[in-house]
């Protein structure tokens, strides 16, 4: 047996590494939801004497660059000085400056004046997407942050939502974005900030939502134009397609993938738990084949089985003996005639193979299995044990010279002193006995 328990104990230590690595993964938020909120950030706009504009961005090439709506940064066109906040405090607000921008498209491309430590976003093309697939805007809309407090005024908003429709690419990219619809909640102030699909790549920019300005009565009475929803779950991004190009003339490095995400990734996305469990049953099933489809793996199988098989008659008490007789295991014929080999504690294991038996037959007797019987004393009763370890040709008692009743596979008999048995054939006998 001493083979086997290296398998056993390399199987049990993969089986905890693994469930450490996933586990520990899992609580990590899996690096979907950490990274999303990670890589957005807001963006701000501000212009002497008192105009401010927020919106959203996420982060690109090494935390150099952000990107955002162009429209959220438009006052820079004016003198405005736009910004990005990394942080609630006074040090978490970085200047920032317009490297690119296309008003056709509703985009631009800021140089932060210090890097942010920050991950960079992954995107993800058009390519990727259907109708229905799951998709995550993530920003800053302003009704949100009335409630917030000060603090959480970096933390960003999550809504979730579905690709309502992917909108045909436009006739000329150059005079305007391609669009994808979806029911995620776009608000003002998610103006700018990533749309992410289902595995946490960006698909998009999200930039407008079904809208009307109506005539309202604001505090002191006067008649204020406001913009207030025209449908519910209709809101709009720039797909990434029309992103990339402008990072690519920017000389911006990026990641960007063009399948859609493989099923498993998915399910660790939705279901991470259901996965570890997988993982772990698939481990555990290739380890018990690896295990059986070894000779010494199934002799360890078959005799955890005769362990747990419990006779199928009760045998009787038999009186135990003094302590100076001791119980032997005699020779009668084979390799072992003449031989008397003391029983102590524990079982005798006899067959074929010396790393899984203390009695080792010649490998010439073919007869005999690699882990045949097992011979051992119970104190307590008095009695032999003799056992079949599921071996091919047999364990018989013996009757005079010749062979008698078979032990059944797995089976175990209680002897009496001066029992014998044969190993498949009565050239190769056994006594049990005292001296």
């Amino acid at each position: 047996m001493s083979r086997s328990f290296p398998i056993l104990h390399g199987l049990f230590v993969g089986c905890v590494l693994a469930f450490s690595w996933l586990t520990s993964a899992l609580a990590d938020g899996s690096g979907f939801t950490a990274a999303m909120n990670a890589v957005t950030v807001r963006v701000i706009c501000h212009q002497a004497p008192d105009f401010i504009s927020t919106g959203s961005g996420f982060i690109v090439a090494n935390g150099q660059y952000a990107v955002t709506n162009w429209h959220v940064v438009a006052c820079t066109a004016d003198g405005g000085q736009a910004s990005v906040m990394l942080g609630a405090s006074d040090s978490g607000l970085v200047e920032a400056w317009v490297q690119r921008h296309d008003e056709n498209k509703d985009l631009a491309i800021l140089r932060l004046a210090r890097r942010a430590d920050r991950p960079d976003a992954r995107f993800a093309t058009a390519a990727t997407l259907r109708q229905r697939d799951p998709v995550v805007a993530v920003g800053f809309p302003g009704d949100a942050d009335e409630l917030a407090e000060l603090t959480a005024l970096a933390d960003p908003t999550m809504t979730v939502g579905v690709v309502g429709r992917l909108l045909p690419p436009p006739v000329d990219p150059t005079q305007g974005p391609w669009l994808v619809q979806v029911s995620a909640a776009i608000n003002p102030g998610n103006s700018g900030g990533p749309l992410f699909d289902e595995v946490g790549r960006v698909v998009g920019v999200n930039t407008l939502k079904a809208q009307v300005e109506v005539p309202t009565l604001g505090d002191d009475g006067d008649v204020v134009m406001r913009r207030v929803p025209s449908g519910e779950g209709l809101g709009w991004a720039v797909l990434s397609d029309s992103l990339l190009p402008m990072l690519d003339q920017a000389g911006i490095r990026y990641r960007v993938d063009t399948g859609r995400p493989f099923a498993l990734t998915r399910l660790w996305h939705r279901e991470p738990g259901l996965l570890i469990a997988l993982v772990l049953i698939t481990l555990i099933a290739l380890g018990t084949l690896g295990l059986i489809a070894t000779a010494p793996g199934r002799a360890l199988v078959r005799d955890q089985l005769t362990r747990i098989r419990r006779p199928e008659r009760p045998v009787p008490a038999m009186p135990p003996v003094s302590a100076a007789r001791q119980p032997i295991l005699r020779g009668l014929t084979g390799p072992y005639a003449g031989q008397v080999i003391p029983l102590g504690r524990g079982s005798v294991a006899i067959g074929r193979d010396p790393a899984m038996v203390q009695l080792v037959i010649p490998r010439d007797q073919a007869a005999i299995s690699q882990r045949h019987a097992l011979v051992g004393y119970d104190e307590e009763r008095g009695a032999f044990l003799l056992q079949d370890c599921w071996s091919t040709n047999g364990v018989f008692l013996m009757q005079g010279e010749t062979k008698g009743a078979a032990l059944a596979p797995g089976d175990t008999r209680t002897l009496r002193a001066g029992e014998r048995f044969c190993l498949a054939t009565p050239e190769i006998s056994f006594e049990v006995d005292h001296r």
